[in-house]
């Protein structure tokens, strides 16, 4: 599913779209008010001069909102690094986010009046104040001028010691690995169905998961899914968590893998199998993963080989919605192709044990010559999931799983919620898939979503799907999960 969390969302198309001001907030589709000026350096005023402690910031800040109101970017831009060098705040903010879009949107404005030398500056100053900014580096991509900064690096005595200190994982369940059998899935000669839920902690969601989840919080958690007689969990891998200074080749973070091998052992604890989503939230931008794969292809092998003999893992997922990747333009859809076939067989030749999937959108069905089992993700009406599901069937013999499917309590009852996944539930059923997981288990709120600069954020309806409230409390779809699926399905 697409997290909300994305730094800055796009809007608008030529000749390069606006971005909000107000980085929590979906961006505004007014047109720009482009202006023919050369870009400004109103920081060179700045920056020699005494910052200016009694600087009245409230002054300039509102006249920052009346500015981004006509687009008039050299103004916003003036009166933010005014504010920034007095060391002040514009509405508990510090300007120096808000710069960001401000020089992006000032060089949108002169692409589009075919000022590109000033464009390119702009865009050049956007990176300064986030340097992993996608919108400005796109824009220069475009222009034929972006140049990624190397990948971080450490010294060799930090990748060795992070070597030497993690220690080796021991496989907790010592069971029969999950194998293809028919249309469906055995697990030691005996049917297995995936009646499962996608797991983030609900203090811990997105790229928090393997920062700050505790082993309180998981067995707490997988407690309430096991009670509630799901069988699985699937867990999505963000490598920028997992690992260190890659620039350094493979250099584990040691606390997120203890984290990483907690959720997998009290997984395993509990009867419940992992289904894990690798290279979650990849660079797509400045060492893009499908044309730049060397770097999480290595990162990826670490992992599989780390959990290879652990049966509670019972399968791989390469890649969370790669067809996405394409139909929002950030790679081409051959180059998502080659990844995937090359991933797929680099994983199996690694760990011969484990089933591999690719969670697909839309496209499920161009993966279905390259994984063993195909997973796709249905946000849509139950009519339509029977159509989707036999027009998978008519393509492959191969276990089709429904891997992300749910329902939001943000503008909706919890009566409702729990009657929609009862019949979507019972369709996929009916239908014959293979099994089916739960978006998602745990609702959150956006103390513990946030990812800076997006904070505090706002409340929104993607962090209203789970089963459980935040706290913890169930939902009225745990009571329907629990009096139709209380025996579990795991052997």
């Amino acid at each position: 599913m697409c997290s909300v969390l994305i730094a800055l969302l796009i809007v608008g198309c030529q000749p390069a779209p606006p971005i909000d001001m107000h980085l929590t907030e979906t961006p505004t589709e007014s047109p720009l008010m482009a202006s023919a000026a050369p870009v400004i350096t109103p920081h060179a005023n700045t920056e020699t001069a005494t910052p200016d402690s009694t600087l009245d910031s409230a002054i300039f800040c509102a006249d920052v909102d009346t500015a981004w109101g006509l687009s008039d970017w050299p103004r916003v831009i003036q009166d933010l690094e005014t504010v920034k060098h007095a060391g002040k705040l514009c509405n508990g903010q510090d300007p120096t986010l808000t710069l960001y879009p401000a020089y992006y949107n000032y060089g949108a404005a002169l692409e589009a009046v075919h000022n590109v030398s000033g464009a390119i500056d702009a865009y050049r100053r956007a990176l300064t104040y986030n340097p992993q900014g996608r919108e400005a580096a796109l824009a220069l991509k475009k222009q034929g001028m972006f140049t990624p900064q190397p990948l971080a690096v450490c010294s060799p005595q930090h990748a060795i010691g992070a070597q030497a200190a993690i220690a080796p994982y021991v496989p907790v369940s010592a069971g029969a690995f999950a194998s293809v059998q028919g249309s469906g899935f055995a697990i030691g000669g005996v049917p297995f169905a995936i009646h499962g839920v996608n797991y983030y902690p609900a203090q811990a969601p997105w790229q928090h998961f393997l920062i700050n989840s505790t082993p309180d919080i998981l067995r707490h958690d997988l407690d309430l899914i096991q009670g509630a007689g799901l069988n699985m969990i699937r867990i999505f891998i963000a490598y920028d968590a997992l690992f260190e200074c890659p620039g350094s080749g493979v250099v584990p973070n040691v606390a997120a893998f203890a984290r990483l091998d907690s959720v997998i052992q009290l997984a395993a604890q509990r009867g419940l199998h992992v289904l894990v989503t690798l290279n979650d939230l990849p660079d797509l931008t400045f060492h893009p993963l499908y044309t730049e794969p060397d770097t999480a292809a290595a990162q990826t092998a670490y992992i599989v080989m780390r959990y290879r003999d652990e049966s509670a893992v019972f399968a791989w997922d390469v890649r969370n919605e790669g067809d996405v990747d394409t139909i929002r333009g950030y790679a081409a859809a051959h180059d998502v192709a080659d990844w995937l076939t090359n991933t797929v067989a680099d994983v199996r030749a690694r760990d011969p044990h484990h089933l591999i999937t690719a969670g697909w959108d839309d496209y499920t069905s161009d993966t279905a010559d390259i994984v063993d089992f195909l997973s796709f993700h249905h946000w849509s009406t139950v009519s339509s999931l029977h159509e989707r599901a036999t027009a998978l069937q008519a393509i492959t013999h191969k276990p089709i799983v429904l891997e992300e499917v749910g329902y939001q309590t943000f503008g909706s009852s919890e009566a409702t919620q729990a009657d929609r996944l009862h019949q979507l539930l019972a369709m996929a059923d009916s239908v014959g898939l293979a099994g089916w997981l739960i978006w998602d288990a745990f609702d959150t709120t956006p103390q513990f979503a946030c990812v800076p600069p997006n904070c505090p954020g706002k409340d929104n309806a993607e962090y209203h799907f789970g089963l459980w409230n935040a706290d913890g409390t169930p939902k009225q779809a745990v009571q329907f999960l629990q009096a139709h699926y209380a025996t579990p399905a795991s052997p």
